[in-house]
């Protein structure tokens, strides 16, 4: 295969591993290996957090989703109007609340809450998944995160995974223009198909 430019395969990459819900063009589906159904992998998740372990509603939020990364691309999470959603800042080794900042931001919008809709309908939290940090080469990191709830209020929560098309395959040369642009994991997930990655990168039980 012909170099082609690293922005060019880039856009084949998501065209043709991440998986919209869109079918693949008619050139992608004769090139490639691919086995998509007719369900997406790319959920959209219905989620309720409760805290019914504590039974004091002043007491401080405590952890009830633990700490994690997403086998994705990125994980889109529509901000609730429950905060509950913590990002680890590694540069400052704090959790960081964005859906907080977001209310913030939201306040000194409308100082009166005089909008039609409630404020958090505005927001979207992107976070960049395993998927991501592989095809970038470590250069954006997966987003450690976790819920925390207490007592007062459950938090709903929909969030978006953008995940790989089932049966397509990492190919290096072909999604990055070269095999000297891939590091030591992209190199590792060289011809493997999509959902073997998503199982080496599931956490392994203790023996």
């Amino acid at each position: 295969r012909a170099e082609i430019l690293a922005s060019e395969a880039a856009i084949l990459l998501t065209d043709e591993i991440m998986d919209d819900g869109k079918p693949l063009s008619s050139i992608s589906s004769a090139e490639i290996e691919h086995d998509e159904g007719d369900v997406s992998m790319s959920p959209n998740r219905m989620c309720r957090y409760s805290n019914n372990n504590n039974s004091n509603k002043k007491q401080r939020a405590s952890e009830i989703f633990g700490a994690h990364t997403d086998t994705s691309f990125v994980t889109i999470v529509p901000a609730a109007a429950v905060s509950g959603l913590e990002v680890f800042d590694e540069d400052s080794l704090q959790w960081y609340r964005p859906e907080l900042n977001a209310r913030k931001h939201a306040k000194n919008l409308d100082p009166t809450s005089t909008a039609q809709f409630p404020w958090h309908c505005r927001y979207l939290v992107v976070m960049p998944g395993e998927l991501l940090q592989i095809t970038s080469r470590n250069n954006i990191p997966a987003a450690v995160h976790r819920v925390v709830a207490t007592a007062e209020a459950s938090r709903l929560s929909a969030p978006v995974l953008l995940r790989a098309r089932p049966g397509t395959k990492m190919d290096v040369e072909r999604y990055m223009g070269s095999l000297d642009k891939a590091d030591g994991l992209l190199l590792d997930s060289n011809g493997m198909k999509m959902e073997d990655i998503h199982n080496a990168l599931q956490p392994q039980p203790k023996q």
